[in-house]
């Protein structure tokens, strides 16, 4: 009884030595993100970043280059805990020290060089990396963009939608332009390469990107928005499953039902309860609004 005693208790002893590691790691992971958002003027940038575990392989990440662009990536490393984190903290760092070149270099270089720094290493741990990655000019309003196989950037502009939805009953008419540029994720192919896409973004306009833990997130029956029901019946056939996710569609529905100003709190606030605050993945919003 005795030996069994002090068995349990070096388990117990050992359990929380564990717990307290991943608490610190959790820490560190958290300061690796971007702590506050940058002050640039007609510009306003949100992010949070969720994981599901103590620590996860979703990252964000919002720089202002000495030129003047702004630039702003989401990610998402397979798989979760701590081999995920590992290389999350990897990307940032790469990602960070590709941004800061002297000339701000194009979102479709910036995803080919780090594909080709972490390949090798993603490839031999069967990882992978979806990203999108997008680099704002204030001064031209002009936005590029690139993705490795992540969850398309969404555009709307918000100021209309507020209008619209105030003067009459059709705003659901309305609808996002999604940012559909193709590429495979990072660490599938040695060499990657895709094209980049641009467009202007208009005073009003607000730029939204996400990981898959909110798209894919369970929706539960019978939350309304002012717009429609949100469950699976709501999602067209190609995007129905029997889980009833979100999809994107679902979360343009609550995105057309947000006040004025536009704040991630509030939006992130009412996904919870139509998804019964259950994570099942980690979750990263991150948008940038032009003023």
């Amino acid at each position: 009884a005795i030996s069994q005693a002090k068995l349990h208790q070096r388990i117990q002893l050992n359990a929380q030595k564990m717990r307290d590691e991943l608490e610190v790691a959790r820490q560190i992971q958290n300061n690796l993100l971007r702590q506050s958002m940058p002050d640039v003027e007609g510009v306003r940038v949100q992010a949070h970043c969720y994981p599901a575990l103590a620590v996860g392989g979703d990252f964000f990440e919002v720089y202002v280059h000495p030129q003047g662009d702004i630039w702003l990536a989401v990610g998402d490393v397979s798989g979760k805990g701590v081999p995920a984190a590992l290389f999350m903290a990897s990307a940032i760092s790469i990602l960070r020290r590709e941004l800061a070149q002297e000339t701000s270099p194009e979102p479709e270089i910036v995803m080919r060089n780090l594909n080709s720094i972490m390949s090798d290493d993603l490839f031999s741990n069967t990882c992978f990396i979806t990203m999108a990655l997008a680099r704002y000019t204030p001064s031209s309003q002009q936005l590029v963009y690139a993705n490795a196989g992540h969850i398309y950037p969404l555009v709307w502009s918000h100021h209309q939608v507020v209008q619209q939805r105030s003067a009459t009953a059709q705003s659901m008419m309305v609808e996002p332009n999604y940012l559909e540029v193709r590429g495979v994720p990072l660490g599938i192919l040695l060499d990657w390469r895709a094209n980049s896409g641009s467009l202007t973004l208009n005073s009003g306009e607000v730029l939204l990107l996400i990981s898959d833990g909110i798209t894919e997130a369970t929706v539960k029956q019978e939350i309304k928005t002012n717009s429609v029901k949100l469950t699976s019946d709501t999602q067209p056939k190609s995007q129905q499953t029997s889980n009833s996710m979100l999809m994107q569609s679902g979360l343009w529905q609550l995105l057309l039902d947000e006040p004025t100003p536009f704040e991630l709190k509030h939006l992130l606030a009412r996904f919870r309860e139509c998804t019964n605050n259950v994570q099942e993945d980690d979750q990263t919003i991150l948008s940038l609004e032009v003023l």
